[in-house]
């Protein structure tokens, strides 16, 4: 019984640290209701922690935003309302500067770029409380015209991949965006991780193998030590058809087409009998029709 009130604890806990936050709900000035620019939450993964944003999202309403609601050269909050706020949960790269922490977003636009500031202020209002030197970075990043009319201002991630991702902003005809990307002590966090669970003498170890051959492979471009960690996986009971199928991408990019066509015959062999699986079937059937160079 202590124990499932210890686990029920830990739940809650994790529950209110990930929980969406509403500042609409938390303000006792005012009394929590639908706003005419709703908060939203977005977050992604990249690298082996999240960057979340939470903001408001005013619409356009048939008004000219940038050049017209938005003046040029005028600060402002990136939303509506609250503050819009970023929370990075680890160290990652931004354009060319490291950052970590929890920071409000503001933006000057111009016609031709942006200049986007991360500001330790996390406690006021839009830019009303903004301070020019509660600045802590500063971005310049050219904007692009949209392919097509966005009504409700959006902040989103975007062309994300392991280690890397864009924070877009997009509203009325324009989008910018900034360039993420986990920084050398994150990456170093993960190479911890990955050493430190290979060093487990466990049963799940064949698949701790796998997922660091894949790591090295697609992000790293190690294809000497993916594939010396994709053997370790098939030598420690590791054969499930997405095991050897991984070893011939490695080994047909290491130019052993032999080798990689024999990889993927096994990945076939080695499919879930009795489920069908057509998208598996057909990728490894066309890896063994294609890499026979």
């Amino acid at each position: 019984m202590r124990k499932n009130i210890s686990l029920i604890m830990i739940l809650l806990s994790l529950s209110s640290i990930w929980a969406q936050e509403d500042p609409v709900l938390k303000d006792l000035v005012r009394f929590n209701r639908p706003t005419t620019s709703p908060r939203a939450e977005v977050s992604q993964k990249i690298g082996i922690n999240f960057i979340k944003v939470n903001y408001g999202r005013p619409n356009v309403k048939g008004r000219k935003i940038f050049g017209g609601l938005l003046q040029y050269n005028k600060i402002w909050r990136l939303g509506a309302d609250y503050q819009t706020i970023i929370d990075f949960q680890n160290e990652y790269k931004i354009q060319d500067k490291i950052v970590k922490g929890k920071y409000a977003l503001y933006a000057i636009p111009n016609e031709k770029h942006w200049t986007i500031y991360f500001n330790k202020d996390v406690k006021g209002w839009g830019q009303y409380t903004y301070r020019k030197e509660n600045n802590i970075f500063e971005f310049k990043v050219p904007v692009e015209k949209a392919s097509e009319f966005t009504e409700t201002f959006t902040i989103n991630f975007i062309n994300t991949s392991m280690n890397k991702g864009e924070i877009i902003f997009q509203w009325e005809n324009t989008k910018t965006k900034l360039l993420i990307s986990a920084s050398e002590n994150h990456k170093k966090e993960i190479d911890f991780n990955i050493t430190a669970a290979l060093g487990l003498n466990e049963k799940s170890i064949g698949y701790k193998y796998y997922l660091a051959s894949e790591y090295l492979f697609i992000n790293n471009k190690d294809s000497k030590k993916a594939l010396e960690y994709i053997q370790k996986a098939i030598d420690t009971g590791n054969n499930a058809f997405y095991t050897h199928y991984l070893k011939g991408e490695i080994l047909y990019t290491m130019g052993n087409f032999k080798e990689a066509v024999k990889a993927a015959k096994e990945a076939k062999k080695n499919l879930f009998k009795g489920f069908s699986n057509p998208e598996w079937e057909n990728k490894i059937d066309y890896a063994i029709m294609n890499w026979k160079k």
